[in-house]
């Protein structure tokens, strides 16, 4: 699993978390503090990923899984 893959399963869970925190959630400000928390930490993460993202080459993507890329040598 890549890391974008790992961020994209992740924001999945997190959100799945955020439904099943709210269903125990006991009132309008338990409920605002769970969609506070789980909002910032899915933006936190997608905004990890952009940034990742703006720093892989397309032929990157195109390697095996397997295959593993210095890009310390490639600067």
């Amino acid at each position: 699993m890549n890391t974008f893959m790992y961020i994209d399963k992740r924001l999945i869970d997190l959100g799945q978390e955020q439904k099943a925190k709210l269903v125990h959630a006991l009132n309008d400000e338990e409920k605002a503090l769970v969609n506070a928390f789980y909002t910032g930490a899915k933006n936190e993460l997608e905004s990890l990923r952009d940034e990742l993202i703006s720093d892989v080459s397309p032929v990157d993507d195109e390697l095996p899984e397997n295959h593993i890329v210095n890009h310390a040598e490639m600067r």
